[in-house]
């Protein structure tokens, strides 16, 4: 795990629980195949950080070095992103995150909030046959209110509106993949967002938050999973994935065919915001290994990022697989 601060690299704590398994992750193949190492992570304060790795969620304080026992979350579950609540009227201030797993047959889905030191509890639960997972919580300082986006299909890709401390769930746009995204900023104008749809063509969108209308901002390459806030610009990284309809382990150890909405092999990065629009900034090809060996993408640190440095993470790609990379953005 990196530590970063505006243009510097703080610190590195190795996460390892064997020598084994230290051996294991030296090769970024098999680290990839088995999910080594950090999948999620989220300041708590300046001393304190959490980590999701495997099926657990973890703290670790930063200057004794110590790790906390863990929380063992459910098996084959895990946050794709934690998300702070801080100064959103109706919400007590918390960290929380939805439930991500595979969920084809769309069990019920729990929303999570940290109470202390590996204590968590349900505030609000997706009933049975409604969505797959939750791939977003936003909070929304404009609009004093949270935004859960799910996935993956049909009436499961949605938006859903939290109000009143999650007594209040409203299900706002749903059943169309452009309402499909993993990467939400709030701004004044609304929601910006890029689509998460392997099978569909990709944008980034405006959602006005009233009407629930879109406005395409750009088109990007694929489907988006990551991305970041570095100064006033807004990161997103494009994915080399499947279809996604046909997850069978058989397909996911011998195809590399791309899903209809992948246009090339390459992970593109984007760059922008509101006033200067976006554009592709870097992008690296796809390595030759099968999708078991994890999707294409570029991942990106936890937190805004005040600083014009941007630092990210290519996996499974074929010049700089799980390095980690930076980008001036002030001349961009």
């Amino acid at each position: 795990m990196w530590v970063l601060a505006g243009n510097k690299v703080l610190d590195k704590y190795p996460i390892f629980n064997s020598a084994k398994e230290f051996l294991i992750g030296a090769i970024n193949p098999f680290s990839r195949l088995l999910r080594l190492g950090i999948r999620a992570s989220i300041a708590l304060d300046e001393n304190r950080v959490l980590l999701s790795r495997g099926n657990h969620i973890f703290e670790l304080d930063l200057l004794s070095g110590e790790r906390s026992g863990g929380y063992f979350i459910g098996e084959g579950l895990r946050p794709l992103a934690f998300t702070k609540i801080e100064g959103i009227r109706g919400f007590d201030d918390a960290v929380v995150f939805g439930g991500y797993l595979m969920n084809m047959d769309k069990e019920p889905v729990h929303i999570y909030k940290r109470k202390s030191v590996d204590q968590w509890e349900v505030v609000y639960t997706f009933e049975r046959g409604v969505i797959n997972h939750v791939h977003a919580i936003v909070a929304d300082p404009y609009r004093d209110c949270l935004w859960a986006f799910t996935g993956d299909f049909d009436e499961a890709s949605a938006i859903w509106r939290i109000t009143d401390n999650f007594k209040r769930v409203e299900r706002v746009a749903w059943n169309d993949q452009q309402y499909r995204g993993c990467v939400v900023f709030p701004v004044r104008e609304g929601l910006l967002y890029a689509t998460d749809a392997p099978f569909a063509k990709n944008y980034i969108y405006l959602m006005n938050p009233d009407t629930m209308e879109l406005k395409r901002i750009a088109p990007i390459d694929g489907s988006c999973i990551y991305g970041c806030q570095c100064g006033d610009q807004f990161v997103f990284s494009s994915t080399v994935e499947p279809d996604g309809r046909d997850s069978s382990l058989f397909k996911l150890f011998t195809s590399r065919k791309r899903g209809a909405g992948i246009t090339d092999m390459y992970v593109h990065l984007y760059c922008g915001n509101m006033e200067k629009g976006f554009r592709e900034i870097y992008k690296e090809r796809k390595d030759l290994w099968p999708y078991a060996f994890q999707f294409g993408v570029f991942r990106f640190p936890s937190g805004r990022n005040d600083a014009n440095t941007l630092y990210f993470q290519p996996i499974a790609t074929n010049k700089n697989d799980l390095s980690l990379l930076a980008l001036d953005l002030s001349g961009k």
